[in-house]
């Protein structure tokens, strides 16, 4: 049997060798922060998923892009404020987000978040907008329900509509160029 081994070993260190001797490869110049290019699943044609989102000239001021059944401003940043969040559903004709559990590893491992982000319609104003959020904390190696203060998902609420006025500004800017 160890002669069997043996071989199995010469073969082995034989074609590392081999591979060795082949020369120096080139390797391809990819940036490997480039988006893909082309068509994807909620990309339109740029790679980025929140382009298939953005206002394509011609809309009016309200964000109301026709591939959406809610405000495009609030949409996108809504995304945008949840990102560091596992998106677990994302319908934009519903204007519903929902996050899988999320568990900082910087802070405590022993308690978890996840958020619901309703839209309600088409205008960029507070009252189209409602985040729940949910809490869990590890007691005995079960996870348990805890309160989330109205404060903390208000927070969330303003961060959005921060940035969802901040997108309409921009894209405002660009358009009176």
């Amino acid at each position: 049997m160890t002669h069997h081994y043996s071989k199995a070993s010469i073969a082995l260190l034989s074609a590392i060798l081999l591979a060795g001797c082949a020369g120096r490869v080139k390797p391809a110049e990819v940036n490997p922060t480039d988006m893909p290019k082309g068509p994807g699943l909620f990309s339109g044609q740029s790679g980025n998923m929140l382009e298939a989102f953005r206002s394509k000239g011609g809309e009016s001021g309200a964000g109301a892009a026709s591939s959406l059944g809610v405000n495009t401003y609030l949409w996108r940043a809504s995304l945008e404020s949840l990102s560091f969040m596992p998106i677990a559903t994302a319908d934009s004709a519903g204007g519903v987000i929902a996050t899988d559990w999320y568990t900082s590893s910087t802070e405590n491992a022993n308690e978890r978040m996840r958020a619901n982000v309703l839209i309600l319609g088409k205008k960029l104003q507070a009252s189209a907008l409602q985040v729940k959020l949910f809490k869990q904390v590890k007691e005995n190696g079960v996870w348990v329900d805890m309160p989330v203060t109205a404060e903390t998902a208000r927070a969330m609420e303003d961060t959005i509509l921060t940035k969802a006025r901040a997108l309409r500004v921009r894209e405002l800017a660009v358009q009176a160029k």
